[in-house]
């Protein structure tokens, strides 16, 4: 290289390391991804660099250790014995660090032989005459040695967010001695880091008088007469160690490197692999910084906002469709308009013109027009109410982001994509408000807000779908793809309420809460409030001296725990649950349905396809999945539900045992699989098992044991879980779980390799490969590694049979589709599907349903669908 007036940075990638990590280790809260990866130092090494990186930094070099020992450790045999040995949380942050720089093009270098102090030091030294300026960054001081007219070491103070520089024209100054002088001062005083001795006896005001004085170590000798008696002693004593630190302190400066200097500048790094690098590790603050450069060209929007504007797009270029809801509820919130971008244009379709362009409905039911948006059932069914026909949808980025990792998903986008590195798309309360501060914006706000996420999806669509292809899950999203229209039409299906019985019912509810309440009050003695723990506690545990326990400065726990223990032995325990039980039945099901109808007496639940870490679906507003099943109560709300056609029925199609299978499947146990292959149920075939008696033999208690055990080992249950549970002594749960595990040993096996899968991989998986993260698998807390573990069991058992349901879902919807029929899918609860068939379509359902949802998946054990019929939900159950 010319000589020019660039300026090298030398970088001391070790003391820059260990000072990142050490600046919050002492706080025992180091930072850390969700998955467990410690990332402290990490983050304090990138945000130094990155610092540099916006200073314009052209050339830099970085040196490691490499862990080895050195010529020093040679001369030397105690050299760096005391330091302790390197935390395995930073370990394994190394490669990280590395790997950083390598994304970066940084040149890096460690040596076997050599420190990474002699490293900087040789190639500061080689670099003189190409760069003007060479400026070393370290927290060592050893290296204040190479400071002169071109050298500058810049050490760090305050962990490493401050720079101390040391100059030519401030070195004295700051040190009272010159830089050549650092070796002879560490001489004289050692250096306890490097476990260098020194002389015994002198310390640093000694040293710098000595060396202000005699200039170097040689000289001093020279003149050991002019010392004080004691010190002259010391000098004599100890010559031999003081010239072995003096050596052991100086810096190699004659290393030979087998690579050009050319190679210290800088290279042109992949900003996609350095988002996907602070996506892997979650560093949305470097994220952030980095938006800009994934923003396309600003472009004005087009309007479209009426039935006369003509509009056209390329055939050829994917459309990036964005749907504006006012409202939480899609289904009963204000539809505002779509906005629609692609590699050219930017439109804004306004609500009236969705609905009354033939040139915006001929462009969205465009099959051959590829189209990516961000929730595509909402966009399904706002277009469908419209009544547009959605078609050529290739992707979308919510259900995307959901495979990718459950956690990164959100209803607001915003939120999804702080995750994948985009951070400047606004929030969506920051557009249309929140809680009762919600209003509708000026048109040209919420429409720059739907490009805005168009925009966005087009920026993240391939990291995407590269991301997806990596764990192999490509399938799997494009089968969540498919549900997702099918979930659309369920939605806008709903379910019918007969009304007459809904408030019949409510009234014969409060008849009997009421009832239940005045038993309580003369118990009690006095009428106080039962909803109010604070004085059921009071009356409880101080009027009625029941048994209980602490009193915290929110009064006596008076939660269902407790009060079913205390049912056991006391009335108005047992009361107290009653009474809440109807109070429930009243305020969520009674006047919750009552809320959530429309004016036609519909309920239209909506489906969170993006929610639950499992890979189950979830219903909100109403929550129909959250019906209690095994009561009375339960049995009566169901008759709520009735069919829409005349003479119509309802139908219920649910899965026998569908977890439990999928574990004898996972597992390949062959004795639970040839439990399954039984005459008997598997509950009463494993009761025999574990109890060793015939099946015939095989009591009600028996089989409640049996099925409280299979149950319970699909959640990882303890044997105090299980004592709980069926109301035996710890210790004889405990036998049985034993034996269970004795006679279904591939189970305990598998279960136990899932543990293990875990705590190396950080996730779990299903059949079709959906993950989930468990970080609480490896914590330090026992309480939360237990709780890891347990869910770790659990995950590809209960996820796998969610993603079963879903492709009966979508084999059921083209069934029917393709046969014309009228029967309508109305809800899915977990392991059971609704339909409302007309009276001709029962029994052509019927077959169909369970022949589809038999044949959805084939399992080592064959899958089982229970399909019933009744007038309401409550007689098909």
């Amino acid at each position: 290289m010319a000589e020019n007036t660039k300026t090298l940075t030398l970088i001391d990638g070790n003391s820059l390391m260990f000072r990142s990590y050490y600046a919050t280790a002492y706080t025992n809260n180091l930072m850390k991804t969700k998955d467990g990866l410690y990332t402290n130092a990490l983050f304090g090494f990138c945000n130094m660099l990155n610092k540099m990186l916006t200073e314009e930094l052209e050339y830099a070099f970085v040196a490691f250790d490499a862990g080895s020992k050195t010529f020093r450790h040679q001369q030397f045999t105690t050299y760096k014995s005391t330091r302790k040995p390197l935390p395995e949380e930073l370990r394994v942050q190394i490669p990280l660090i590395k790997q950083y720089l390598d994304i970066l093009k940084v040149k890096r270098a460690e040596s076997l032989d050599f420190e990474a102090d002699d490293l900087l030091a040789s190639v500061a030294v080689h670099s003189k005459k190409a760069f003007q300026k060479i400026h070393i960054i370290t927290g060592d001081r050893d290296l204040l040695q190479m400071v002169d007219d071109k050298i500058s070491v810049f050490l760090t103070k305050k962990g490493i967010g401050e720079l101390d520089e040391y100059n030519q024209a401030n070195f004295y100054e700051k040190m009272q001695l010159h830089p050549f002088q650092i070796v002879e001062y560490k001489a004289i005083v050692g250096d306890a880091s490097d476990n260098l001795p020194g002389i015994k006896g002198l310390g640093n005001v000694s040293a710098i008088k000595l060396l202000n004085q005699y200039q170097t170590l040689d000289n001093i000798y020279e003149h050991l007469d002019e010392l004080t008696p004691k010190m002259k002693q010391a000098f004599i004593e100890n010559k031999e160690i003081a010239y072995q630190c003096r050596f052991l302190a100086s810096l190699k400066r004659d290393i030979l490197f087998d690579w050009p200097l050319s190679e210290l500048k800088i290279g042109h790094f992949d900003l996609h692999e350095l988002v996907a690098f602070f996506q892997k590790v979650e560093f949305n603050h470097f994220l952030k910084k980095l938006n800009k450069q994934h923003e396309g060209p600003s472009k004005d929007i087009i309007f479209v906002k009426d039935a006369l504007t003509p509009m056209q797009v390329d055939s050829n270029e994917a459309l990036y469709v964005s749907a504006e809801v006012f409202g939480s509820n899609y289904y009963t919130g204000t539809f505002l308009g779509l906005g629609l971008v692609n590699a050219f244009q930017q439109w804004f379709v306004t609500a009236e013109a969705v609905g009354s362009n033939k040139d915006v409905k001929q462009i969205l039911e465009d099959a051959k027009l590829p189209k990516i948006t961000y929730d595509v059932k909402t966009l399904n069914l706002v277009l469908a109410r419209n009544d547009i026909h959605l078609q050529g949808v290739t992707d979308d980025l919510l259900l995307a982001s959901y495979i990718i990792n459950p956690q990164y998903a959100f209803d607001d986008p915003k939120k999804t994509f702080d995750n994948f590195g985009i951070n400047h798309l606004a929030y969506y309360d920051n557009v249309y408000g929140a809680n009762k501060k919600m209003s509708i914006p000026a048109l040209e706000e919420y429409a720059k807000y739907s490009i805005d996420k168009g925009l966005t999806m087009k920026a993240l669509l391939g990291e995407l779908r590269k991301q997806l292809a990596a764990i192999d899950c490509l399938s799997l999203y494009e089968m969540e793809l498919q549900l997702s229209f099918v979930l659309s039409r369920i939605e806008q299906n709903g379910l019918l309420i007969a009304v007459d019985k809904l408030e019949m019912v409510g009234v014969e509810l409060v008849k009997k809460a009421d009832h239940i309440a005045q038993d309580i009050y003369f118990i009690a003695g006095e009428d106080f409030n039962i909803n109010s723990p604070k004085q059921l506690g009071e009356v409880l545990f101080e009027k009625l001296h029941l048994p209980h326990g602490k009193k915290n400065k929110l009064g006596y726990s008076t939660n269902v725990d407790v009060l079913e223990k205390l049912a056991k032995d006391y009335e108005i325990a047992k009361k107290v649950l009653e009474y809440r039980a109807y109070t429930k039945l009243i305020s969520t099901y009674i006047n919750g349905l009552k809320e959530a109808m429309d004016g036609n007496h519909f309920i239209h639940p909506l489906y969170k396809q993006a929610l639950t870490l499992t890979g189950r679906l979830s219903s909100v507003e109403p929550n129909i999945q959250n019906m209690p099943v095994r009561t009375e109560e339960g049995q009566v709300i169901r008759e709520f539900f009735v069919s829409r056609f005349p003479d119509g029925a309802i139908l219920s199609a649910d899965y026998s045992q569908i977890e439990l299978r999928v574990l004898a499947h996972m597992a390949d146990d062959p004795v639970m699989i040839a439990a399954f292959s039984q005459a008997f149920d598997f509950h009463t075939q494993t009761a025999s098992t574990i109890f060793e008696v015939p099946v015939e033999q095989v009591s009600k208690e028996m089989r409640r044991v049996a099925k409280a055990i299979n149950f319970g080992i699909i959640y990882g249950m303890s044997a105090w879980g299980l004592s709980e549970t069926i109301d035996i002594s710890p210790l004889e749960a405990n036998l049985f779980i034993n034996k269970y595990f004795f006679t279904f040993q591939k189970t305990k096996a598998f279960l136990d390799a899932v543990v293990a899968n875990v705590k190396k991989d950080g996730y779990t998986k299903t059949i079709l490969g959906r993950r989930r993260y468990i970080p609480e698998a490896v914590s330090e807390n026992n309480n939360l590694r237990s709780f890891g573990e347990r869910t770790a069991m659990n995950a590809p058992i209960q996820g796998s049979a969610a993603d079963i349901i879903k492709i009966a879902m979508i084999r059921i919807d083209e069934r029917m589709k393709n046969e014309q029929l009228k029967s309508l899918m109305i809800a899915q609860v977990h392991d059971e599907l609704l339909f409302d068939c007309p009276k001709a379509e029962v029994e052509i359902m019927r077959g169909l349903v369970k022949e589809e949802m038999e044949q959805a998946f084939s399992l080592k054990v064959k899958l089982q669908a229970e399909v019933n019929v009744g007038k309401t939900w409550a007689e098909a159950k």
